[in-house]
């Protein structure tokens, strides 16, 4: 019997993270789960391929070791992102508590309040499967020893909810670094050594309390990134794709960047002649003159290497030759506008003629 439903379940194997993509076969409209932001790139082309249009980014929890991808396709696709209440996250568009549904064409996901692991800890039951964050791993389940986590609460909220699911129920996990992909409610409650149904709080509290892990590698920039919605407090605020090995930028995307976005400076630097930059095509407010040649290149042996800059021209060329220069000499973020002012009037896109 076929599904009624689209589901991909996907790997990022640094942080062995799973995240999962679900969509309705007739509205196409879907709904994705943990997304990391290394593979925001890999999942939006999946997107793109299977005719889906994404409306919510949903996260489990506040993670300690992976950068969500929740804002960044937020950025991109406008959709709407989802986590915990108790996370208190300003950007967050839908702060979840128990019993919450989210839909999408009309299937629903229900949301299970299950922390432990972290206070922020939710559960999302889709009939019969349920995406258990690090609440429940298959044969494991997170640990308890950082952000308010708490060994007895974490018993509860297995013991309590998910046990008493349907044994068929099915469990996708956050992580998983044995190769497992999926296990059953009935499978974990026999064979789960530590929330097995012979466990007692005690003896879980025992065994959560003798673990001594260390924490992991990137809790300091992944927590206060991910109660930032997903943006790493160093990171660079744009993110190209790469064309013949050159970074470079859409005229739609830079101009969302430069209306929406405050936190950050993007410098953007015209390399047209001083004649072209007030011709018809005008030039973008806030850019600077510095024309490809001597005069750039005098600029870019001096100039900061950790800077933001977009280059521009009348269609791309030069200002990819630019970004190719200062790439050469160190920048680590400077990426090229394609298709130059013409693309940028083509869209009608504002400029200035002084």
């Amino acid at each position: 019997m076929s599904r009624n439903y689209i589901f991909h379940q996907l790997f990022e194997a640094e942080s062995s993270t799973y995240t999962y993509l679900l969509g309705h076969p007739e509205t196409r409209e879907a709904v994705i789960i943990d997304p990391v932001l290394e593979t925001v790139d890999r999942d939006l082309k999946l997107i793109e391929e299977l005719g889906l249009r994404l409306v919510y980014a949903l996260d489990t929890h506040i993670h300690a070791d992976h950068i969500t991808g929740a804002g960044e396709i937020r950025r991109r696709l406008g959709i709407k992102t989802a986590v915990s209440a108790d996370a208190e996250v300003d950007c967050v568009d839908l702060p979840l508590k128990e019993g919450d549904v989210i839909r999408f064409g009309n299937h629903e996901l229900k949301v299970i309040e299950t922390p432990g692991h972290t206070n922020t800890c939710l559960t999302y039951q889709f009939n019969d499967l349920i995406f258990t964050g690090d609440a429940l791993l298959i044969r494991g389940c997170g640990r308890t020893d950082f952000q308010q986590g708490n060994s007895e609460t974490l018993y509860k909220s297995v013991r309590e909810k998910l046990f008493r699911l349907p044994d068929e129920t099915v469990i996708y996990p956050g992580h998983d670094y044995r190769g497992h992909t999926s296990s059953t409610i009935g499978t974990e409650k026999k064979h789960n050594p530590r929330l097995n149904e012979r466990m007692s709080v005690e003896d879980f509290k025992k065994v959560m309390s003798e673990l001594k892990l260390a924490n992991p590698k990137k809790i300091h920039e992944a927590v206060p990134a991910n109660l930032a919605c997903g943006k790493p407090k160093d990171a660079r605020t744009l993110h190209p794709q790469k064309v013949d090995g050159t970074p470079e930028i859409s005229v739609e995307d830079l101009y969302s960047h430069m209306t929406e976005v405050r936190s950050k400076k993007i410098r953007v630097i015209d390399v047209r002649r001083p004649e072209e930059f007030n011709n018809e095509l005008g030039h973008i407010k806030g850019a600077e003159l510095i024309t490809l040649g001597p005069e750039l290149t005098r600029f870019l042996e001096k100039g900061d290497r950790t800077e933001e800059i977009v280059f521009v021209c009348r269609s791309g060329g030069r200002s990819g030759t630019a970004t190719q220069e200062s790439i050469s000499l160190g920048y680590k973020f400077s990426v090229n506008m394609s298709g130059g002012m013409i693309r940028w009037n083509e869209k009608n896109l504002p400029t200035e003629k002084n």
